[in-house]
């Protein structure tokens, strides 16, 4: 009887560690979830004409070092989209972080291309690339990229938000992001905003 008591005592502590690990990770879920949105949003007109080469200084020494050809084309004065630049910003470094290393993974230091560039479309949007010459996605796993957890990369390598939390931001600022990518030639990531009409405020 003594054994059989212990036994069921032993159970018990599993099961209360358990429940306080599943707690615990929960918690660590639901914060890195928040990390898209830790403050409140400070909404904004962002002129892209200044802010696409702002975000680009930021990673234009990383590129130089993997000896990468980095392209900037900002879209004309009128460019003008409403949001919160400090989202906005998280998004683009995270897709110009994410193509330096799938440029790196294909031709190492020499070879590699990327370009950002943003346009104005007729619709009263205005589109932005993000384009590399990198590895590339398989098809199998283009349509999961937008989805929570998915990664491609190594284990220690990332948590699989990035783009999920990208796709929310853009999102909540009335936009849309897609993508295209053939394997061994590189990927396009494309953020279609809507533009802030300036004679109607």
């Amino acid at each position: 009887h003594l054994k059989e008591s212990e036994t069921l005592k032993e159970f018990e502590d599993s099961m209360s560690q358990i429940d306080l690990q599943i707690s615990r990770c929960s918690k660590i879920t639901q914060s890195i979830l928040q990390f898209g949105r830790q403050k409140e949003p400070t909404e904004e007109d962002i002129a892209l004409e200044q802010f696409i080469p702002g975000i680009a200084r930021m990673v234009e020494s990383k590129a130089a070092v993997h000896g990468i050809a980095f392209s900037i084309e900002a879209a004309d004065s009128a460019a003008v989209v409403h949001g919160d630049p400090a989202q906005l910003q998280q998004v683009l470094i995270n897709l110009l972080n994410n193509a330096i290393d799938a440029i790196v993974d294909r031709h190492g230091t020499a070879g590699g291309e990327l370009r950002v560039a943003a346009r104005r479309l007729g619709d009263g949007t205005v589109q932005i690339d993000v384009a590399d010459n990198g590895s590339g996605i398989r098809p199998e796993n283009l349509k999961k990229v937008f989805s929570p957890f998915f990664t491609t990369k190594p284990v220690g390598r990332g948590t699989g938000l990035g783009l999920s939390v990208c796709y929310g931001i853009v999102n909540t600022m009335g936009g849309k992001m897609e993508v295209s990518s053939a394997p061994g030639e590189g990927t396009t990531f494309t953020i279609q905003l809507p533009l802030v009409d300036k004679v109607t405020g």
